[in-house]
């Protein structure tokens, strides 16, 4: 991040010269689409519709919500959060200690928040909405990117759950919206120098993310047909060189670093 925000250096130059060219996205969405490379191969029918009806990203990255199953889940499965911190309001501090020391009252009062909170109750709530980096809606498709620019790796926990990536996560909350809409996952990160190939690393956590106990324990509230599909749609990773390269952006146009 910093100076060397993969957002503004990266995502929206690169999606902003995409979709001024063609807002349809019907003459590079599928070109997109066929750069990650991973363990699961995208096999679309030859009449999905990728035109485009909605986007996300810069500015107006959009919000998912987090499945309602595994904010029960996180109720029913209480854990001390990785910071040590459970709150800084006392009083939502000291219903989380209560939950987590097995307080049947409090778990039994946090599933009924869930289902009917006219107070806007937070303290039995252990995930955040999640925001990727691009978000894309069309009739058939929903994809979700992850970019990455600096970072070394991946993220792979959130405060309440020590096994939770970034990429699962995001593709599980988009889940909870597609409908019958095919949900795809991918993350476009830096090639070295000027290399369009996937630094090993990333091939690595992109194997990484798909792992079978990884699945499991970033999806607990997920059956196993369920998990087997989220794992499914992830793509895999291509880089943002071979994106430039493939729709003719010149790699010198991108900023370096953000002004200011």
């Amino acid at each position: 991040m910093g100076k060397n925000d993969s957002s503004k250096t990266r995502v929206v130059p690169i999606f902003d010269c995409l979709y001024k060219n063609d807002k349809t996205g019907l003459s590079w969405l599928s070109k997109l689409l066929s750069l990650p490379k991973g363990e699961h191969q995208l096999n679309l029918p030859l009449d999905v519709n990728l035109k485009i009806q909605d986007i996300g990203w810069g500015d107006n990255e959009k919000k998912l919500v987090p499945p309602v199953s595994l904010l029960s889940w996180l109720i029913r499965n209480p854990r001390k959060p990785s910071s040590g911190v459970l709150s800084s309001n006392p009083l939502k501090a000291k219903k989380r200690e209560a939950l987590i020391n097995g307080a049947e009252e409090c778990i039994i009062e946090g599933l009924k928040l869930l289902r009917n909170n006219p107070n806007g109750e937070t303290w039995h709530i252990f995930e955040g909405e999640t925001q990727p980096d691009v978000f894309i809606k069309t009739p058939d498709v929903l994809i979700v990117i992850e970019g990455k620019r600096t970072e070394r790796e991946p993220t792979t926990s959130t405060k309440w759950m020590l096994v939770r990536h970034q990429m699962l996560r995001h593709i599980d909350c988009a889940f909870e919206i597609a409908g019958g809409k095919k949900v795809i996952g991918f993350f476009i990160v830096e090639g070295e120098g000027q290399s369009c190939d996937v630094p090993s690393q990333w091939i690595k956590y992109a194997k990484d993310t798909i792992n079978s106990q990884v699945i499991q324990s970033s999806l607990p509230h997920r059956g196993p047909e369920e998990q087997k599909r989220i794992a499914s749609s992830f793509i895999g990773v291509t880089t943002w060189q071979q994106v430039c390269k493939e729709f003719d952006i010149k790699w010198d146009t991108l900023p370096d670093k953000v002004e200011g």
